[in-house]
């Protein structure tokens, strides 16, 4: 009778068990282990898949870096050059040098560069955001980010962004990563944080870290040990790229050698006033460094900065996160505003703010653009998800729990639909006949006959037909022009649409049927009208 008794008493407990198992939550299927994994695989291979078969060119929108300065740099590596952009550090392209060396297409290789960076900043994301909040919140702002219309973009895109986004959130993961301080993780954080500022300047910002060690203090340490983490910090960050400084202090006299004062002075004395390309392409400014651009109207730069909290803002609710989410991003705001604080206020959350706001003011001195942005995309989020779900911040209590679920399933169907409809077109918006026009000319055009530069407004030609690029010069006039490309050693002209609407003087050269002195007709294409001539050399 006993061993019948322990006999039932077992199975009822392994019943119990398995009625536990059944029953498990939401939250606990998303906690899983490989979760956060699955989802970014799931991405890299989906959107994968649907980038390298519709994305065939790229666009003269956000990929004209690419091909312009990222591709030349990445061959100048393989040559054996250290690549120097003033404005950007020489990670990317070594990188995409040695990628586009394997795969034989630097193109290729900057679309995979994206989409496994996407993919990063996913699997990062959904891991920190669940080790700092909860595992829910995590999801759905994991769930919208990767939905989200500009991320997708970007996803597809050659270019820095991505790349750099990828770096800045693992720097994110590695430094929240443990409530309790950890000398490897803050190591880690450092050192990928440098890698960074090696990608993109902005990358300064995770300096800021150095303010959260000091002053919010999550890890609860004394300041002996702040002042020794922060220094631990400071010096792994430096020392990731003082390598590349002490290169730019040899070659151009400075150790935090860069042009981008160029794209702050812009934004403060060019923008609505002048032309893009007469702002950049005619010698014309009289700023030369950061301090000019500050000094030369500082009543002028602090108040367009200042007007820019709430222009950037507003932008990034209309085309980054867009309205529907932008909305509940707004709510949020004011839920966080409103709440009374704990006694003892989320340390670590306060750290992620921070971090953030100190990104956020640092794009405030550039002109706006939605790809400069993307970081925040999971900041933004949080703030419109958070408040669902934390109770400190009343919204939870006031709705059942089935709307919350409904309300942001709703707002993730939305963001798809927007998303899948922009970027439907935007996946394939590229010069497509620059493939139909590098195809003719490798067939049709001898070696003897092939050029080494190739002058247009934007690189893209020059990639296709295997070229060094040149912009096409500045004149007061065309017979200046044609002087200046012969002045120029330019062997080739590419005229399309791009460069009839960036430059009108020369609009013109858009018909192959007029007389154009000093240019010959090699091909041209009716649909969209675009024309290669030859420069008659004088």
């Amino acid at each position: 009778m006993s061993k019948s008794k322990s006999s039932k008493k077992n199975k009822s407990k392994k019943e119990t068990s398995s009625v536990k198992v059944t029953r498990r939550n939401f939250a606990d299927y998303i906690s899983q282990k490989n979760f956060a994994l699955i989802f970014a695989l799931t991405y890299l291979v989906v959107v994968g898949i649907v980038s390298f078969v519709f994305h065939k060119v790229g666009d003269y929108g956000i990929e004209t870096d690419f091909f312009w300065g990222f591709v030349p740099s990445a061959k100048k590596f393989l040559a054996g050059e250290i690549p120097m952009d003033p404005f950007r550090g020489p990670l990317y392209p070594m990188i995409l040098g040695l990628l586009g060396f394997l795969l034989g297409d630097f193109f290729r290789a900057g679309i995979l560069i994206a989409l496994i960076s996407a993919s990063i900043v996913i699997y990062f994301s959904f891991e920190m955001l669940k080790n700092i909040f909860s595992p829910v919140i995590s999801f759905f702002v994991t769930f919208l980010l990767a939905v989200n219309t500009v991320f997708i973009q970007y996803s597809y895109s050659a270019g820095t962004d991505m790349f750099f986004n990828a770096l800045a959130t693992a720097t994110l993961f590695f430094f929240f990563k443990c409530r309790e301080f950890n000398y490897k993780n803050l190591i880690f954080a450092a050192f990928i944080g440098g890698l960074s500022y090696l990608t993109r300047y902005n990358g300064i910002f995770l300096a800021g870290f150095i303010f959260i060690i000091l002053f919010v203090n999550y890890w609860k340490i004394d300041w002996i040990k702040r002042i020794k983490a922060s220094l631990l910090f400071g010096i792994v960050f430096f020392v990731t790229f003082s390598p590349w400084g002490f290169y730019c202090l040899s070659e151009k006299g400075s150790f935090f050698y860069n042009e981008n004062y160029k794209n702050i002075a812009f934004e403060i004395y060019g923008k609505g006033k002048i032309s893009w390309d007469e702002f950049w392409f005619s010698g014309r400014s009289d700023i030369n460094s950061l301090t000019q651009t500050i000094t030369k109207d500082p009543e002028l730069f602090f108040s367009t900065v200042i007007g820019n909290i709430s222009d950037h803002f507003l932008k990034d609710m209309e085309r980054l996160i867009e309205w529907p989410v932008g909305v509940f991003v707004i709510l949020g705001i004011f839920f966080l505003i409103i709440s009374k604080p704990h006694k003892k206020w989320n340390e670590v959350e306060t750290g992620y703010y921070i971090v953030n706001l100190f990104f956020f003011a640092l794009l405030l001195v550039v002109f706006y653009s939605e790809r400069f942005s993307i970081f925040l995309i999971p900041f933004y989020l949080l703030l419109a998800i958070q408040p669902f779900f934390i109770e400190k911040l009343k919204l939870s209590g006031l709705l059942p729990k089935n709307l919350r679920y409904v309300i942001l399933s709703i707002l993730i169907v939305i963001t798809s639909i927007n998303s899948y409809t922009f970027n439907q077109e935007n996946i394939n918006s590229g010069p497509t006949e620059l493939l139909a026009l590098g195809e003719w000319y490798e067939a049709n055009v001898s070696p003897e006959m092939k050029g080494k530069t190739v002058a247009a407004r934007k690189a893209h030609v020059a990639y296709y037909l295997d070229m060094e690029f040149k912009l096409m010069p500045m004149a007061d006039s065309y017979e200046d022009f044609i002087k200046k490309l012969n002045e120029n050693n330019i062997d080739y002209l590419y005229f399309g649409i791009v460069e009839a609407s960036f430059r009108n003087d020369l609009e013109f050269l858009i018909d192959p049927n007029s007389n154009h002195p000093g240019l010959e007709v090699v091909v041209y294409f009716n649909n969209p009208p675009s024309v290669l001539y030859k420069v008659l050399k004088n």
